[in-house]
């Protein structure tokens, strides 16, 4: 069997995730998970520190962000393909699964790192919505 891919569908579920990765943890969570990881800000120069270092402005994690961003959709498009699931429906059903893998290991290894509760339910949800969206995504935009 072919593998379709549709690599614009590919690029939405990028750049949805970005944007669900800045409604999550830019506008909605924001404070709860800087709290959650240790994370502070200073007002006055508006650099962010952790244990009281600064921590760097490089753009390494959202370069790595956006690269893993793909492979997530690239991997849902495989399972999707491999499934036969291909519309809006089953694609989240397959996303929803991926997602729920995915929130039961953040929350595990959360445990045993002793992080709050609420990180694990900010990071947990983001996944499982991640997923789901991916799977919508790209089971209802099928290439033909």
């Amino acid at each position: 069997m072919e593998t379709k891919t549709n690599w614009l569908a590919i690029i939405a579920c990028a750049i949805g995730g970005m944007l669900l990765g800045f409604l999550f943890y830019g506008m909605l969570f924001q404070s709860q998970w800087m709290a959650g990881n240790g994370i502070t800000q200073d007002l006055t120069t508006m650099k962010m520190m952790k244990n009281g270092a600064e921590m760097s402005e490089a753009p390494t994690p959202m370069i790595v962000n956006t690269i893993a961003m793909l492979v997530y959709a690239l991997i849902i498009n495989w399972l999707l393909n491999k499934t036969g699931s291909h519309t809006l429906t089953s694609g989240a059903q397959v996303g929803a699964s991926v997602g729920l893998i995915s929130l039961i290991g953040i929350f595990v290894g959360h445990m045993f790192s002793q992080a709050p509760m609420n990180l694990s339910m900010i990071d947990g949800s983001y996944a499982f919505l991640l997923f789901s969206m991916m799977g919508a995504i790209l089971g209802a935009w099928q290439k033909k």
